[in-house]
């Protein structure tokens, strides 16, 4: 860090709040993932992300500030220092490249593939076919999960991919953190499964807390928070028993 750069840190200490990106989904009761929605009732933001931006800004003693912005615009406005940290970014070794991680893990991600349910049980095997369509979740890593294992299909980007499977516009979704709930609300849709009844996760990996690099004050102490809280036990309260508690994608 060249000498009298502030770190990020001395920027939300001298602010007096930490600014994180949202796009806001709808609340775990319509089959979202309980990552970062608006209590029903209140109108205030909730979920994971929101938790997880709650106690770090807690612990540092500020305000937290959301900035509604778009999943795919999230790292672009690190780097235009619009925010100052990810909370729950999935990383992978191309992503590292762009971002500084903190060490400890939030919650596990499952990469699966949602198809009608009359094709639910045929296995990975049926997606190999030609003229294939997958759809993703806008910005979303899983387009590379899509190209690495169906590298001869359209993969086609959505703030919906769901309802393009539901309109027949793709042939499957591959997304994670399926929950319970998202099943009961689309009976016509079911996880890809072998015809032995094995789920198919094309994936797995850990969301983790992300900065821009080249900040190893701001790094630090981000390794030091996850630390105290993880012994706390908050981080498996928040991002395994209650994160999980949710999902469907489970083996």
């Amino acid at each position: 860090m060249p000498v009298g750069w502030d770190s990020t840190l001395d920027e939300i200490l001298d602010r007096g709040s930490l600014r994180i990106p949202i796009e806001f989904l709808g609340h775990p009761d319509t089959g979202d993932p309980p990552e970062m929605y608006r209590d029903p009732e209140t109108g205030e933001p909730d979920g994971l992300a929101p938790r997880i931006g709650a106690m770090i800004a807690s612990d540092l003693g500020v305000e937290l500030e959301i900035v509604d912005i778009l999943w795919p615009d999230q790292i672009p406005a690190l780097f235009d220092r619009t925010v100052d940290l990810l909370p729950k970014h999935t990383l992978f070794p191309q992503r590292a490249l762009q971002l500084e991680f903190v060490m400890g893990r939030l919650m596990q991600i499952r990469v699966t593939c949602q198809v009608p349910i009359e094709r639910a049980h045929q296995g990975v095997e049926s997606l190999y076919r030609e003229g294939i369509r997958i759809g993703v979740w806008h910005g979303s890593s899983n387009r590379d999960v899509a190209g690495r294992f169906f590298p001869a299909a359209t993969v086609v980007e959505s703030p919906d991919p769901t309802r393009l499977l539901l309109d027949g516009q793709v042939d499957a979704v591959i997304g994670d953190a399926v929950t319970r709930r998202y099943l009961e609300l689309n009976p016509e849709l079911g996880l890809l499964r072998e015809p032995d009844g094995t789920l198919v996760i094309l994936s797995r990996g850990h969301n983790k807390i992300s900065i821009r690099p080249g900040d190893p004050r701001f790094l630090n102490w981000l390794n030091s928070w996850y630390d105290y809280r993880a012994a706390e036990g908050d981080i498996e309260a928040l991002c395994v028993t209650w994160w999980e508690s949710h999902m469907a994608d489970r083996e």
